[in-house]
């Protein structure tokens, strides 16, 4: 999630959020996974068909737009071109916004979040050394 939320960074997290909804794309989760603690943004959700062609990621055909992502470059091939892949019910797919080195959805070996590991949806950054106190998490632009 480089750039939007980086190492160190303490977030605010609704716990709650949840309870009476499911995520939806753009949120920002945190979610457990093997035993680890993830933060990454939701791009699809059940139901949805997603791929990634030439670079770009599509979700139902439509090319997302997502001015919050960075590329630094030389992304390995399976992190640009997959799918396409149809979200079955219960199941997100996850990515982090520093796309081009972020373990996410996109492996075949990270695969799928299911909904009931999700912990929570990110909030605000309350504290960083990048001076981004304050960063609105939930609008996803």
């Amino acid at each position: 999630m480089e750039q939007t939320v980086s190492r160190g960074d303490r977030v605010i997290v609704d716990l709650r959020e949840y309870r009476g909804s499911k995520p939806k794309p753009r949120d920002v989760l945190i979610f457990s996974k093997d035993g680890t603690f993830f933060i990454k943004r939701v791009l699809a959700v059940g139901g949805d068909t997603i791929e990634g062609k030439n670079g770009a990621i599509l979700v139902n055909h439509q090319p997302l737009e997502e001015s919050y992502v960075l590329h630094l470059g030389n992304a390995p091939v399976g992190l640009n071109e997959f799918g396409p892949v149809e979200i079955p019910s219960g199941e997100l797919f996850v990515a982090g916004d520093n796309r081009d080195v972020s373990r996410d959805s996109r492996l075949p070996e990270f695969g799928l979040v299911a909904e009931k590991s999700v912990i929570g949806k990110g909030l605000y950054i309350i504290r960083s050394k990048w001076k981004r106190v304050g960063t609105d998490l939930r609008n996803g632009d």
